[in-house]
């Protein structure tokens, strides 16, 4: 039998509406056409089988009348396209294709959802591409193609947002651009990230934390400038230490670290004053990033003592006025690194923090950092013991003691798993004598 589909042959359009009218006139065909639907969404084919449920008389009566079967003692009924092709067959309507009855039924083109996603994909690549050939800026290109090559995870926060927002992920991906040509480190200077944003994009508040816009910013910085975090700093401070190898600084006011007896050159080359009235008073000055990012040449004595506990650090500080100290105020910031850094290169540096789980994993991030240039200062299990104080350290907070893997704190990081207790700085004040 040859089948009559042109869609000029007005004998198959009629029979075509007469097949529609037919269909939508009994409700059960709803559900299979809807069912087999899916299925040729799914298979990319008609096939399969559509099975129905909690049918009515009515329905039951419908089907019988179609398919020439008695369904009315059926729970279930199930159709395959293998019956449909039969009862097709027998009826009036035996020269028409269900293709066309489907998508006529529907109104529209029913398409594989394969289909569908390799022409999204398509035009995604095509979407990519020409963002690519428009950047100007080599290392620009080269990061988001690699990016997108290795189909990283910035590449499919990429898909999402071209899914969502295709036209505005274009004007963020220029603004990308044009930021990263104008990082601060790119011209030898130092810029805080609101003034940085508002500079390249018209809004201080482009970049703010948790933005998808800050998260590319991130990641490139990343990429380009190979920064690790060797020394397990916090997420925070990590970033911190990221977007300042850039010439961007974050957080410039509340990033600080305390220091006695320490001076430095400001940008001409001249003593800092502010630092130098400080040093005569004999009195300790908290140093913001704002503060440190303009200073050269930062230089203390030849022996510089850093305390985690601000208690410990002004007791020294009063007992020992000609020596040079640093306060950590406990975890350590991105602001102590960069003292640090530049203060290890002209002294010897001895740190000393409390017994408990978070400062030996303090102490040896510096040690891990400064290496022979540090000394972990009154580190010993008898001092440990003899200052044990009657806080229980919980099993959470012992549990960070795995990462403790360098040689002079496994006897201390063993001794307290069995202690289970802390020592703190400030009862063990007597063995800070210099």
């Amino acid at each position: 039998m040859i089948k009559l589909r042109d869609d000029k042959d007005l004998r198959y359009d009629q029979l075509l509406k007469e097949a529609i009218i037919y269909f939508k006139k009994h409700p059960i065909f709803h559900k299979i056409f809807t069912g087999f639907q899916k299925k040729y969404e799914s298979l990319g084919h008609l096939g399969g089988t559509v099975v129905l449920h909690h049918l009515t008389k009515d329905e039951k009566l419908q089907l019988s009348g179609f398919f020439q079967k008695d369904f009315y003692e059926n729970k279930t009924v199930t159709i395959s396209m293998n019956r449909m092709e039969k009862a097709l067959k027998s009826s009036k309507f035996e020269l028409l294709d269900w293709m066309d009855i489907l998508e006529s039924y529907f109104g529209q083109k029913i398409i594989w959802k394969q289909e569908v996603l390799q022409r999204e994909n398509e035009k995604q690549k095509v979407f990519f591409n020409k963002i690519l050939k428009e950047i100007k800026f080599d290392i620009v290109k080269e990061w988001l193609y690699n990016r997108i090559n290795e189909k990283s995870t910035i590449y499919q926060r990429l898909q999402k947002e071209y899914k969502d927002h295709p036209a505005q992920l274009k004007v963020l991906l220029k603004h990308i651009e044009h930021g990263i040509t104008k990082l601060p480190v790119f011209c030898t200077k130092k810029e805080r990230l609101a003034v940085y944003a508002a500079q390249v994009t018209g809004d201080p508040h482009f970049f703010d934390s948790n933005t998808f816009a800050e998260l590319l910013l991130f990641d490139f910085i990343t990429y380009h400038f190979h920064t690790n975090n060797e020394e397990g700093l916090s997420e925070i401070e990590y970033r911190n230490l990221q977007y300042y190898t850039a010439g961007i600084i974050r957080d410039d006011l509340s990033n600080y670290v305390t220091v006695y007896g320490i001076h430095a050159k400001d940008k001409r080359g001249m003593l800092h004053l502010g630092l130098e009235g400080f040093s005569d008073k004999k009195e300790p000055v908290l140093l913001p990033l704002y503060t440190l990012s303009n200073l050269n040449d930062i230089y203390g004595d030849k022996e510089i003592y850093i305390l985690e506990n601000p208690s410990v650090f002004s007791w020294l500080c009063e007992k020992y006025p000609d020596k040079s100290f640093v306060c950590t105020n406990g975890q350590l910031r991105f602001s102590a690194f960069l003292l640090l850094d530049q203060l290890s290169m002209t002294s010897k540096l001895f740190y000393a923090g409390d017994y408990d789980p978070e400062g030996l994993l303090i102490a040896q991030k510096l040690k891990l950092r400064y290496k022979e240039r540090l000394t972990l200062w009154n580190y010993s299990i008898d001092l440990y013991e003899q200052n044990l104080s009657d806080v229980k350290i919980n099993e959470r907070r012992l549990k960070q003691l795995d990462q403790i893997y360098i040689e002079e704190l496994q006897e201390i990081k063993e001794d307290m798993k069995c202690q289970k207790k802390a020592t703190y700085q400030e009862s063990m004040l007597e063995s800070y004598e210099l």
